[in-house]
């Protein structure tokens, strides 16, 4: 079984990742390559973007799927969204309105903005986790919120689990992110690592890098368990060990 990517943006023209569906299939080859047999592309569930409406993700997640098909591409593809932590999100926490990961959409990848506190975050947590919702934040190490001391950890500690962009490791994203993914890596709070693939542009190059550091910063089996072993058990709506 090969690596799963569950944070991406190949559903062309509905967000601000690939724009055509020639960049989606180049982008699903360069998965291919790498090692990779699945992927959850995750549109942003926000009104602002054609990504919003369920069904018509569904409809392009059929479409690359069968361009995929005739392309002799071998990745699978799963449901997925990335889901602001909002108000709006909470009040459709119920399947399928949540648009949660895979079938049992037991998971669900959220994101907390980028610059501003979030002093409500623990309280966040233990609510989802009450709706039987596990929570995987998506790239924390970019997120302000996660710069406080001990964030990370007690949101792990609380039921939550947290993505890596792998790309941070690179510094694609600035010395901040690739500190704090250096720093999330090395006390062993990352669950899943993922792409967050927008273009397959200049990819073909930070992503081979990335998954390099990761298996020499992580140790022996971090590529496996971050991009294979838990990305599967959340797919099944599992529990992480």
């Amino acid at each position: 079984m090969g690596f799963v990517d569950l944070h991406c943006h190949l559903l062309w023209a509905l967000d601000d990742g690939v724009e055509t569906a020639e960049e989606a299939v180049a982008a699903a080859r360069l998965l291919t390559s790498l090692g990779f047999s699945d992927a959850a592309p995750s549109p942003h569930a926000i009104a602002e973007m054609p990504s919003h409406d369920v069904a018509v993700c569904a409809a392009r997640r059929a479409e690359l799927a069968a361009l995929l098909a005739a392309e002799q591409i071998p990745l699978q593809l799963h449901q997925n969204a990335e889901n602001k932590l909002d108000d709006a999100f909470l009040a459709r926490l119920d399947v399928p309105a949540r648009r949660g990961i895979g079938e049992s959409q037991r998971w669900a990848l959220v994101e907390l903005p980028f610059r501003g506190a979030v002093p409500a975050l623990p309280d966040l947590v233990f609510r989802l986790r009450r709706r039987d919702l596990l929570p995987l934040f998506a790239h924390p190490e970019r997120c302000q919120e996660f710069e406080r001391p001990g964030r990370a950890a007690e949101v792990v500690r609380l039921g939550g689990a947290l993505q890596l962009n792998a790309g941070a490791l690179t510094g694609l994203y600035g010395q901040t992110a690739r500190r704090l993914a250096e720093q999330f890596l090395s006390e062993g709070l990352y669950a899943v690592a993922a792409t967050d693939l927008h273009r397959p542009d200049g990819a073909e190059e930070w992503m081979p890098e990335a998954m390099e550091l990761l298996e020499k910063r992580g140790g022996n089996g971090t590529l496996e368990r971050l991009f294979a072993s838990n990305p599967r058990l959340v797919l099944a709506g599992q529990e992480l060990g």
